[in-house]
């Protein structure tokens, strides 16, 4: 692992970005600077502001006027954070982008990154792009035999075009209750359940000023569980942990529900029959090989226990890291702690960079 003259590897936490979930990844990132050992590593703190401006802090809990701004130089293996007002460039050994939603979990940060040939935790560009398009996920899944729910996906186009025959078509094809979403956002931000036909026009049109694609999907009517899959130093080595259990204390899953303490009861491990969970599991692996992600992956899922169904709701490849989070409560059940885990993605990052160092220089012939 690389570092700087005392050893230590220089570690440049992004967080903050443009998306609605801008104070989602303000947690996260200060969450795992918070967990970093600093023994090991020293941390730059990379804020990027609402407007779009990256600023390196002095400190996780300084403020953006504090901050430098700095700019990325897309050539490749030129690791170090640039100064705009000019300067000594900061040099970073391996960047852990945790900006959640658009413009940080979307593959845009992740293409950058690669552009810039730079060692980086999580998936990469094509991945995190497909995964965030949560349309798209689910026809991979689709076409890789994993169970998904009936759905029916809506650009803004058709809607502005054809109202009436996109929530007729909706009734048909799925039916009430259902829940419409954005395509691309997360944290359930856009998100609306929806029981007649009365409410589902606005629940639409709530849902697209979010994005230009909306998810109309069958509700689930079963029990909501998850898995942390944290990929291992060895080539195709994935650790699917132990599930966790959804249960919020009214209501269903929301934003509110996500983010406020006491609203919503975790349960690791999930009390699902042994048969079940490992099921479960094995969806989680699957899920995270057919979609090509890299590192770490958070698998949603439904179980209806009467029937035995399992269905994927959602991959999320960089999941949250707040303290209420599920994915590092997993991770820790499952017997690695916090910092142990962090230790272990930064280690796959590097691996992964040298993997595609070789890929990159390689000539033919």
């Amino acid at each position: 692992m690389a570092g700087d003259k005392r050893g230590k590897a220089r570690i440049c936490v992004i967080f903050g970005g443009r998306s609605a979930e801008h104070e989602v990844s303000l947690a996260s990132g200060t969450s795992i600077m918070e967990a970093l050992d600093r023994k090991r590593f020293e941390v730059l703190p990379l804020l990027v502001t609402r407007e779009g401006r990256w600023m390196l802090l002095p400190r996780p809990e300084a403020s953006s006027e504090e901050g430098r701004e700095v700019l990325l130089p897309a050539a490749p293996d030129r690791a170090s954070l640039h100064f705009a007002e000019g300067g000594r460039a900061a040099a970073v050994d391996v960047f852990f982008p945790i900006i959640h939603g658009t413009f940080g979990e979307d593959g845009t940060l992740q293409g950058l990154l690669e552009l810039a040939g730079l060692p980086f935790v999580g998936s990469g560009c094509a991945s995190s792009a497909i995964c965030m398009d949560k349309g798209v996920t689910k026809a991979v899944l689709r076409a890789a035999g994993l169970p998904v729910l009936p759905l029916l996906t809506v650009t803004r186009g058709q809607w502005e075009s054809d109202r009436g025959g996109v929530l007729e078509e909706a009734v048909a094809k799925v039916g009430f209750p259902l829940f419409v979403k954005p395509a691309s956002l997360g944290s359930s931000v856009g998100v609306n359940r929806v029981e007649d036909s009365d409410h589902l026009g606005a629940a639409v049109q709530d849902a697209m000023e979010y994005d230009i694609k909306v998810l109309i999907e069958e509700e689930a009517r079963g029990r909501e569980v998850e898995c942390a899959v944290l990929e291992g130093p060895a080539v195709g080595e994935l650790l699917a942990s132990p599930l966790a259990e959804i249960r919020p204390k009214s209501g269903w899953y929301d934003y509110k529900a996500k983010y406020t303490p006491g609203l919503t009861e975790i349960l690791i491990p999930a009390p699902l029959e042994e048969t079940a969970a490992e099921k479960v599991r094995a969806h989680a692996r699957a899920a995270f090989a057919a979609l090509g992600c890299s590192g770490l992956a958070r698998v949603d899922f439904f179980y209806r226990e009467r029937s035995g169904e399992i269905y994927i709701n959602e991959v999320n490849t960089l999941p949250g890291f707040t303290p209420l989070s599920g994915y590092p409560k997993m991770i820790e059940a499952a017997g690695l702690s916090y910092p142990a885990m962090l230790e272990r993605l930064i280690a796959c990052a590097f691996a992964r960079a040298e993997q595609s160092r070789a890929r990159r220089f390689r000539r033919p012939g």
